[in-house]
């Protein structure tokens, strides 16, 4: 079992990763100027309405992998 809370905090520093560059993307895509295809505008609304929920469950998964760390350390 040492393995799974390795696994949940990898994946919720990931999702954590992976929020900021949604955010980044979609704030972009907002300023820029010009023709741009319609999936990239497509993608930058969906990374606009997900970024928020990619970071939340990004930090719970991070904290319940430490938390499961510390309750199995500490045995």
């Amino acid at each position: 079992m040492n393995r799974f809370n390795k696994y949940i905090f990898l994946i919720g520093l990931s999702m954590i990763f992976l929020s900021i560059i949604m955010f980044l993307l979609s704030v972009g895509m907002f300023t820029a100027r010009g023709s741009y295809p319609v999936f990239i505008i497509k993608l930058s609304e969906i990374s606009f309405v997900l970024w928020l929920p990619f970071l939340i469950i990004g930090v719970f998964l991070t904290v319940l992998g430490i938390g499961i760390y510390l309750k199995n350390s500490t045995k």
